[in-house]
């Protein structure tokens, strides 16, 4: 299997730790160069039509995008130690905490960034006011989790999951990226340092 990958950006980094966390060793990594555009090069684009990190190339040569789809063909053909839940509630609690970090912290934190910094001005067709707008809502969930992770070392079933891994990688990314101090939201910046000292996040 290859991973084509980049160390720039959030959402390979989390298919590198989830590999981290399995002491998974027979993917060989691709690492794209974001910067100089390798992702939308033709010889790229064959693997990933949509030009997108990461991607997952099978030895049959078929290929798996997308992040989470990545990492619960992994988990199935690897399932020790478990990230994605073993019983009918703990599936249902990561796939739910999953969802909540995913988009009603990330997403609005995200089209923050896209539609009103500078440097995405080349890679996104840009309209601030709807950027501004959903800042506003990232900075009103930033709040919301701060106050949800105060009590917890994980944000579900007790341990570390795969929904701690989407929400670790994303607050460190997204915070920054929208000219915000995380150390401002005190419980959920001792929460990503806390997750952040773990082995697997050092790939």
């Amino acid at each position: 299997m290859k991973l084509y990958s980049s160390k720039l950006a959030p959402s390979p980094l989390k298919v590198l730790i989830f590999l981290a966390e399995k002491n998974i060793k027979d993917v060989e990594i691709v690492n794209l160069n974001l910067a100089e555009l390798e992702h939308k090069k033709p010889e790229y684009m064959s693997i990933a039509p949509n030009s997108r990190v990461p991607a997952l190339q099978l030895d049959d040569e078929s290929v798996i995008l997308e992040t989470t789809a990545i990492c619960r063909y992994l988990e199935s053909i690897y399932p020790e130690p478990n990230m994605f839940g073993e019983t009918p509630i703990e599936i249902a609690l990561i796939e739910m905490w999953y969802s909540r970090v995913t988009y009603e912290l990330s997403t609005p934190l995200a089209h923050g960034f896209r539609h009103t910094h500078p440097h995405m001005s080349k890679m996104e067709d840009q309209n601030k006011e709807f950027g501004l707008s959903q800042r506003n809502i990232g900075l009103s969930a930033l709040e919301t989790f701060n106050e949800i992770i105060a009590s917890k070392e994980f944000i579900t079933c007790d341990k570390f999951t795969y929904a701690d891994i989407q929400m670790a990688t994303n607050l460190n990314f997204l915070v920054r990226l929208n000219r915000l101090e995380l150390k401002d939201y005190k419980n959920l910046n001792d929460y990503v340092t806390q997750i952040f000292a773990r082995p697997s996040f050092s790939v």
